[in-house]
């Protein structure tokens, strides 16, 4: 007896951070393994450039989920972030309840003023889940629409895409249509009271990769606005390889 095929969309994409328009800042890479039941995200990011005079900075995060009729359900994040001659390693997990178990080294002193509630824990997807969430979206409908309540292990924020305008792009491997959309970031809890200036940041660009025989948008450039440090983060290099299983069930 057999099932009909099953198919996986794997994207490795490398991107160049830029500030004020040409200061270079740092790399990303970003690995995705997409199918349309689940998928596993990896992220890395190595500052370079004027930045290391400031903050030298080396991050990995992974993230991993299932997708239930076009939703992404996210089950666990990692993330170890080495900054400033410091180190955060954070640990996250979904139970079957829906509560969020984490493990925070070293813990933080601080939680913010309100502290991000349960409530708010379980309403919100991982930073790069809610990526995932957005570019699946915009692959399925087209459209920039919707807020994604994102939690990053003491920061809850949501993350809202607005307008659209389809164009062409042709650069880095990546040759098609793209979705450029208005995103916001709004600070909701665990921040300070001296973070008040940021809990709305001015709405920046992010633009996805439209493709046919995918309901997977991958970004290929975000921007945020001068008022919030005028970083750029552009697509470097695209590739993206589709695996058709065909499944098979034997006695």
């Amino acid at each position: 007896m057999s099932a009909g095929p099953a198919a996986a969309d794997r994207f490795s994409l490398t991107y160049d951070g830029v500030g004020l328009g040409f200061v270079p800042l740092g790399g990303v890479t970003v690995d995705a393994d997409v199918s349309d039941e689940t998928y596993e995200i990896t992220a890395t990011l190595q500052s370079r450039g004027l930045l290391n005079l400031f903050e030298r900075t080396n991050l990995r995060a992974e993230a991993s989920g299932i997708i239930h009729n076009g939703v992404v359900r996210w089950r666990s994040y990692d993330l170890d972030h080495r900054y400033s001659r410091k180190r955060r390693v954070i640990n996250m997990v979904v139970g079957e309840d829906g509560a969020i178990a984490s493990t925070i080294e070293p813990n933080y002193r601080l939680w913010g003023d309100p502290a991000t509630s349960d409530e708010q824990r379980r309403r919100s997807r991982d930073p790069l889940s809610s990526v995932v969430a957005m570019s699946i979206d915009v692959g399925q409908t087209r459209r920039c629409s919707g807020a994604y309540p994102t939690f990053d292990g003491r920061f809850h924020y949501l993350l809202e895409l607005a307008g659209g305008e389809i164009d062409d792009f042709d650069d880095a491997g990546y040759e098609g249509d793209v979705l450029k959309c208005s995103l916001a970031y709004i600070a909701v809890a665990g921040f300070e009271q001296r973070d008040s200036g940021r809990r709305r940041i001015p709405h920046g660009e992010v633009w996805f990769a439209l493709m046919p025989d995918t309901s997977f948008a991958p970004v290929v450039r975000i921007a945020t606005p001068l008022s919030a440090g005028g970083a750029t983060i552009r697509l470097a290099s695209f590739r993206r390889a589709r695996v058709d299983v065909q499944l098979t069930s034997t006695p």
